[in-house]
């Protein structure tokens, strides 16, 4: 009798490596992708013993000790194979001899009496095709399918599911008939049709659904799959008995969960933010792997979510008797009037989805009060050095907080009760740890062993403060600050501001930067940009002082910490190997362009595809050869940047908004004016209310929903087609009305989740982008062609001709950038060179053709709009 190789697996599912190490006093730090520390089977004063978690491996390099959670265990604590396996197990909570499987040392056929071996030798078998494998590539290809089929997206979007990262991370997928193609040859179509997935016709069992795969709650391994048709209200699964739980991980993160009736309904809570919601299969789909789940993980709560109506109700009685028989404490949480499902109740928020939910779960039948056989511990000091001390009655306890890691609370915790104490490593957050740290203790303590758990979640909540204290955010990530009530109700009577951009410029305007109307309105609608799922970019372009860096620099003053990502220079590769969600949703700003200019390509690709892909040779730490490492980056980034060049990389231009400073004398005038005031009392009264300005504009951006946007009126709209890089102006003009409706949520009808921009968003996108368009497509930006119009007043003046001296002064410009101007004037045929060459002064003249002033660019006025809708 030997555990069979599925156990083997299940076990080392159940047990994550890192932890396992960390729970043996040994001190485990994060370093990129993988966990490093001091070797425990040899001396060292430096780490080079390190654990790949996607692997579930460990290598030393410098013994070479190396293997799995098993190995380690029968290396450290040096038993053998079997009491690793056993002693695993029992951590995970699993049965062991449902894990054996019974191997016949003998078999009896017709002759002598042979061993198995030679058994398996005369009757040889065709090996088994992995269906799990199988069932792997089906959910891949489904996932595939649904993230190219517009349509399955569009039937999500309708059922209350905007969040993308939901659907991903549950690798929803759609089933359109293709799969045989992709996949279905030979043994993989019988595999299929054992599973189920394809019927004996040779279709798609699930065709024209929305398909959600399920994950065995042990090992991880996909089982089953549920159907939900699009067009026809169907629910199916594979066949054979219902098994796997989706979302069990829930089960392990929490002492209390969510029972919903449906997968869709479990998936609202997701989309409503509420991540303990665990779906039953129906009103009589709550299975055997459900209650091991429950029990296994020893959960203390569960809130029924079944639906309101007739068979819901039954269902919710009948289940919540059987789980109080089981010791589980049961609610039920009730639903608003007319809505009798999570599903209706998401759709119905209008994108309050968080509070509405929340609010529901809070009118579930309370929680029962804490009995005085098991009193809540309080914790006494939290020292500085990482340690925690409470203290409870005649108890006492000790922590010492270890470096945290995902999902994971793991500490050194001593309890102490006179001469009598027991120390041991536990996560804190894993209910399991901490009973089995409970039992012992009580037992060494002579204590009743509710007290000791009690206590140890008090000491969880005041470790969780030390970490969030103690732990320094990522790099390019900034912790906000919890909103006040006060706090919020300022924001929102900002964002309800019926004059929003003009106040949002008055704030530019106290933050100290003055003039530019436009630029300052443009760039803080790109910087909220970056919450779209296509966020928008601009290159600020100017002369050296002209105020680009101001601009930028108060637009990121404006932008909350955590999103905005301040960049000088960027390498080639820098972007391909930046952590996961670094850049995703940032407000990226590069002070000066030529400091990026290596890595044109890679943003460029960022701002048009949302994804970087890099293959790059790296050394394999387990084997020391050398392999292709696939690296992906994505990232809905909105990008900021400043230069002094007088014009840009076009496939860079086709993507951002060009923004010429203004450099008349007038800004000038305005620039010192300001400059002046800053050095009054008026100017330091400005400064300290610049403070309150930045953290109003912080928390008005931070409650901007994660909503989509529809423009109902798109189909009316005109734009210019004489030039081709208009197809990309085209879909940003578009962004630009999304965006001002997505600012303005607050004061947008909402359809289906969804934002309503309105025909005010189209005259914030006319105002801003035409002016800014026609720069763009004429082939002198705005400071060339105020050049052009001055030496063409000068020229006048002087019969036709004038030196490049006479130029430089009336246009007061370095001689440089004079020159500049002129060779880019000659080279479009503006002007035309007199004279000059063998050290004559350079003379030049008008041609008879100049720019053209006014570029026709075929809009409509909100005007004619607002006339063209019903």
């Amino acid at each position: 009798m030997q555990v069979s190789k599925e156990g083997i697996e299940a076990i080392k599912s159940a047990n994550e490596l890192a932890a396992v190490v960390a729970e043996r006093g040994i001190e485990v730090t994060k370093k990129g992708k993988v966990y490093v520390a001091r070797c425990p089977f040899h001396e060292e004063k430096t780490a080079s013993f390190t654990i790949t978690p996607g692997k579930g491996l460990f290598h030393c390099f410098g013994c070479k000790k190396a293997g799995d959670v098993i190995g380690f265990v029968t290396h450290h604590d040096k038993i053998g194979f079997p009491d690793a396996v056993k002693k695993l197990a029992a951590r995970a909570g699993l049965d062991v001899d449902k894990l054996m499987e019974h191997r016949p040392r003998q078999v009896v056929i017709t002759g002598p009496v042979v061993d198995s071996e030679t058994a398996a030798k005369t009757t040889p078998e065709p090996p088994a095709v992995n269906t799990a494998a199988i069932l792997g590539q089906v959910v891949e290809h489904y996932h595939r399918t649904f993230c190219e089929r517009a349509d399955a997206q569009d039937y999500m979007r309708k059922r209350g599911f905007v969040d993308a990262d939901i659907l991903k991370a549950f690798k929803v997928g759609y089933a359109d008939g293709s799969l045989l193609k992709r996949i279905g040859k030979g043994e993989v179509k019988d595999a299929l049709l054992s599973l189920g997935v394809i019927t004996d016709e040779g279709r798609e069992l699930m065709g024209g659904c929305v398909v959600v795969p399920i994950p065995d709650p042990v090992t991880g391994q996909w089982t089953t799959m549920y159907g939900r048709g699009m067009r026809t209200p169907r629910h199916c699964y594979l066949t054979g008995s219902l098994r796997g739980v989706l979302n069990y991980q829930a089960a392990r993160a929490s002492s209390e969960v969510i029972l919903a009736e449906s997968i869709l309904d479990a998936l609202s809570f997701h989309q409503a933010g509420v991540f303990t919601a665990i779906p039953l299969y129906g009103t009589n789909g709550f299975t055997p792997d459900h209650m091991d789940l429950l029990t296994r993980e020893r959960i203390k709560r569960v809130i029924l979510a079944l639906d309101g109506d007739a068979a819901g109700r039954k269902a919710t009685a009948a289940l919540k008797e059987k789980l109080t028989a089981a010791g589980i404490d049961v609610c039920v949480m009730p639903y608003p009037p007319n809505v009798k499902d999570p599903n209706e109740l998401l759709v119905s928020c209008n994108g309050n989805a968080s509070d509405v939910f929340r609010k529901c779960l809070d009118e579930a039948e309370p929680r029962p009060a804490p009995t005085s056989a098991a009193p809540v511990a309080k914790a006494e000091a939290t020292d500085s050095d990482g340690r925690v001390s409470l203290s409870r009655d005649d108890r006492a306890y000790t922590a010492r907080v270890l470096p945290v890691m995902p999902g994971r609370l793991r500490a050194t915790v001593r309890a102490d009760k006179g001469a009598l104490f027991h120390v041991d490593t536990i996560d804190l957050y894993a209910s399991r740890s901490r009973a089995e740290f409970a039992k012992r203790a009580a037992k060494a303590l002579g204590a009743d062993v509710e007290h000791v758990e009690a206590d140890l979640l008090a000491l969880l909540l005041e470790a969780e403060k030390l970490t969030e204290q103690k732990s320094e955010p990522a790099i390019g990530e900034a912790r906000p600050a919890p909103i006040t009530e006060s706090e919020r109700a300022e924001a929102l009577s900002l964002l309800k501001r019926p004059d929003l951009l003009d106040q949002i410029a008055r704030d530019v305007d106290a933050l100290g930067y003055v003039g530019e109307e436009t630029n300052k309105r443009l760039l803080y609608l790109v910087a909220v940009s970056r919450k779209l799922a296509d966020p928008l970019s601009a290159i600020v372009l100017s002369q050296s002082g002209a105020g680009k860096s101001g601009i930028t620099e108060v637009i990121e003053r404006l932008t909350p910490p955590e999103d905005a990502v301040l960049i000088t220079r960027l390498t080639p590769q820098s972007l391909y190997y930046v952590e996961p969600g670094f850049l995703d949703q940032k407000l990226v700003i590069i002070e000066e362009r030529y400091g990026s200019m290596e890595a044109d390509y890679s943003i460029r690709v960022l701002q048009s595809r949302k994804k970087l892909i890099a293959a790059a040779p790296i050394k394999d730490p387990q084997t020391g050869n050398m392999k292709t490492k696939t690296f992906t980056v994505e990232a809905r980034a909105a990008f900021i940047e400043a230069t002094t060049a007088g014009n840009v990389n076009h496939e860079n231009a086709t993507r951002c908004f060009e923004l010429s400073m203004d450099e008349s004398a007038e800004q000038t005038r305005r620039i010192h004016e300001r400059q002046r005031l800053a050095k009054t009392e008026a100017g330091l009264r400005m400064r300290e209310e610049a403070e309150a300005i930045k953290r109003r504009h912080w928390n008005a951006q931070r409650l901007l929903e994660p909503l989509p946007v529809i423009i109902p009126y798109a189909d009316r709209l005109t734009f210019p087609s004489a030039w081709m890089r208009t197809r990309r102006d085209h879909a940003r003009f578009l962004n630009l009305i999304e965006v001002s409706a997505f600012l303005h949520q607050h004061q947008r009808e909402r359809r289906f989740g969804a934002v309503v921009a309105s025909v005010a968003d189209y005259a914030v996108a006319y105002g801003l982008a035409a002016s800014i368009l026609a720069d763009t497509l004429s082939d002198l930006r705005r400071a060339l062609r105020d050049a052009y119009a001055a030496i063409q007043a000068l020229a006048a003046e002087r019969g036709g001709i004038v030196s490049r001296r006479e130029i430089r002064e009336a246009l007061a410009l370095p001689d440089g950038t004079v020159r500049h101007w002129l060779a880019e004037l000659v080279e479009l045929e503006y002007l035309r060179t007199e004279t000059g060459g063998q050290g004559k002064a350079a003379r030049y003249a008008l041609t008879e053709k100049g720019p053209q002033k006014d570029l026709v660019l075929g809009l409509l006025t909100p005007d004619e709009l607002r006339r063209l809708i019903p």
